[in-house]
């Protein structure tokens, strides 16, 4: 069994997690990069909105990726439903791509 997401650039369009509810007011975010492959730089921003909004807003983003690890991002203020946005670079290949496993947020109150 695989466990985990593998993307590509490809065309260069932003790849979404599904949606999910807040679990506190606060959390960390954290995310296994396994794999890569080419020279990719990897965006993974934190979006949310409340129940009403038409649309999501940044809540905030990871540093750059560029190798395999475990980086994580600590955000406060968290709206009521939220998603990860993935980009890659302009400048990286169509064939660039990560294969990573999100994990679960770390929720608190605040």
């Amino acid at each position: 069994m695989i466990v985990g997401t593998s993307m590509f650039k490809m065309g260069g369009s932003a790849y979404f997690s599904p949606e999910f509810p807040r679990g506190g007011l606060a959390a960390t975010f954290s995310v296994d990069v396994q794999n890569m492959t080419g020279s990719p730089t990897l965006t993974i921003k934190v979006e949310h909105r409340n129940e009403e909004d038409t649309t999501f807003s940044e809540l905030g983003s990871f540093d750059n990726i560029t190798t395999t690890g475990s980086p994580s991002k600590d955000l406060t203020g968290c709206k009521e439903i939220l998603r990860f946005r993935f980009e890659f670079a302009a400048g990286d290949d169509a064939a660039d791509g990560v294969h990573l496993l999100v994990q679960a947020p770390a929720w608190r109150p605040y």
